[in-house]
């Protein structure tokens, strides 16, 4: 199940596009002082901020109702997290993510 499935790979149009998916500066094949934007801003998605955050802050609760923070069995929605997490790195491009453990894992009981 892809939770992205309708939304395209996000691609660079330049400054002039009214696309809200689409990079508007950054490309990542253009050539600026002899490297790539892509090996000058090597770009990673924060698998914590972006999977795993409830969306809370020191007013309350989380507000984000993600189907991986549900009850369940822990695996099994760690699982489902990570396919919904790298759908998503790939439609956006990110070749790189940043992560905790607990992130992409429950605690076990031991190490």
């Amino acid at each position: 199940m892809s939770y992205f499935s309708s939304i395209a790979p996000i691609r660079y149009e330049g400054a002039g596009s009214d696309n809200p998916l689409a990079f508007r500066h950054y490309d990542p094949k253009r050539i600026v002082l002899g490297k790539s934007m892509a090996d000058h801003l090597r770009l990673a998605t924060c698998y914590w901020h972006t999977f795993v955050w409830p969306g809370s802050d020191v007013f309350g609760a989380g507000t984000f109702e993600r189907p991986w923070q549900q009850a369940g069995e822990p695996m099994a929605r760690a699982r489902e997290k990570a396919d919904a997490a790298f759908d998503f790195f790939s439609r956006l491009g990110t070749p790189f993510y940043t992560f905790h453990d607990t992130d992409v894992a429950p605690e076990g009981g031991s190490i």
